[in-house]
This record gives structure tokens, C-alpha cells and sequence, in this order.
């Protein structure tokens, strides 16, 4: 009886374990690391009478981080109109990141870009806002250049507070700025998209199979 009472708490134990085990392990799936982000070369600073519609006014950085091959997705708009700059949503503990990927064409070097501190992700549930804390390494609600990448896609990561675990469905928000050439400043918001089809493992889970060839037959 005694032996048997062992056996049974010996079991006990280990289904405890394996529970507390399996998860520890779910948690961890939840949550994503740190995006890498290298620190860019800062080329020029901006000028302290910075204007936007005097580019020469702008910072100009090089070097930045560059993106994983054909990382994150192509966010539609409400309008139906489609971004040019490729996203990925890191879920981590402390903080959420967007990552912007843009590819840099071969026939220009330099390229002007600008991110709102009204930015904002969107619980497409609750209607809660996660506004934009920083834009790593880089200004917010000033345009800057980054130069040298011609033919490479390039990483712009925004960070957002830590969304909690309960936020399934997201929308981005951008809020409209003053325009000048080259830039609309146009917002816009983005249709609804689900946290877990936008962070860096959904890529691989989501690959489409090879398609067979099979036979032609006449």
C-alpha cells in the first residue's frame, strides 16, 4: 500500500512539473524578443531652424539597420490602397515594435522619411490606442534622409507600450501632417489585422507548400 501511495504521488509530481513545464513554454511563445536595431551613423544633425519644406534642414543618417529577407506583410488601408513599406510586430514584455521595412531602389541613394508621435495601434476590440513612444534612433514629427542603401531594404522600428495578451486584433493608425512635395501627409488607418499573423514567426508558419507539378495530360 505504501509502495503504492509512492508510486501515485511520484506521478502526481511529475504531471505537476510537466503542466508547469508546458506552461512556462506557452508564455514564452507569447512574448518576442527585442528586435535587432544597430545604431545608424549620424551623418549631419538637423538644423535648429528645422523646415520642412527646406530638405537641407533635415538630419541625414547611414548605415541603419537592414531587414531579414521578406520579413512582415504589406498592411492594407481602409481605402483599400496598400503600403509601400513592409511591417512586422514584435510582442514583447516590456513594449511592442512595429518594424517598417522599405526597399531602397538602385536608381537613388537617398530617400526622406517622417513618423507622427500621434501614430498609434489600435484594439480593433476595445477601440484602446497604444500611441508611439519613440522611434528608434531616429525623430519624431521631423523628416531626416538616410543615405547608402541603394538596392537594400532597410529596418525603421517605432516603439508602442506592451500590449496585453488579451489584444487579438489590431489596426495602425497614422494622423495626418502637414504635406509638402514629395509627401501627401495624408493619415490613414489600416484595415484589421490579427496580432499573431503580423510578428516574426508567422512567416514561417504561414508559408504556402510547394505546389506539386504533376502530369500534363492532353
Amino acid at each position: 500500500m505504501v509502495t503504492t501511495y509512492k508510486y501515485l504521488f511520484l506521478m502526481a509530481a511529475v504531471t505537476m512539473l510537466s503542466c508547469c513545464h508546458t506552461a512556462k513554454n506557452m508564455l514564452a511563445s507569447a512574448y518576442d524578443e527585442h528586435p535587432e536595431n544597430k545604431q545608424p551613423i549620424l551623418e549631419r544633425p538637423a538644423w535648429p531652424n528645422y523646415d520642412l519644406h527646406d530638405d537641407r534642414s533635415f538630419a541625414a543618417f547611414s548605415h541603419v539597420q537592414t531587414a531579414p529577407e521578406n520579413a512582415g506583410i504589406h498592411l492594407l488601408r481602409e481605402d483599400g490602397s496598400r503600403e509601400s513599406s513592409r511591417t512586422t510586430l514584435y510582442r514583447c514584455k516590456d513594449a511592442t515594435y512595429l518594424c517598417y521595412d522599405w526597399h531602397v531602389p538602385d536608381y537613388q541613394d537617398w530617400w526622406f522619411f517622417r513618423e507622427s508621435s500621434e501614430s498609434a495601434i489600435i484594439d480593433a476590440d476595445t477601440g484602446d490606442r497604444y500611441v508611439i513612444q519613440s522611434h528608434e534612433h531616429f525623430p519624431l514629427d521631423q523628416c531626416f534622409w538616410i543615405y547608402g542603401h541603394k538596392n537594400e531594404t532597410i529596418r525603421l522600428i517605432s516603439k508602442y507600450p506592451p500590449l496585453p495578451l488579451s489584444v487579438k486584433r489590431i489596426k495602425l493608425y497614422s494622423a495626418s501632417t502637414e504635406s509638402r512635395r514629395w509627401m501627401s501627409g495624408d493619415g490613414y488607418l489600416t484595415k484589421t489585422y490579427k496580432v499573431e499573423d503580423l510578428r516574426p514567426h508567422a512567416a514561417k508558419q504561414n508559408k504556402e507548400p510547394a505546389q506539386k507539378k504533376g502530369r500534363i495530360i492532353r
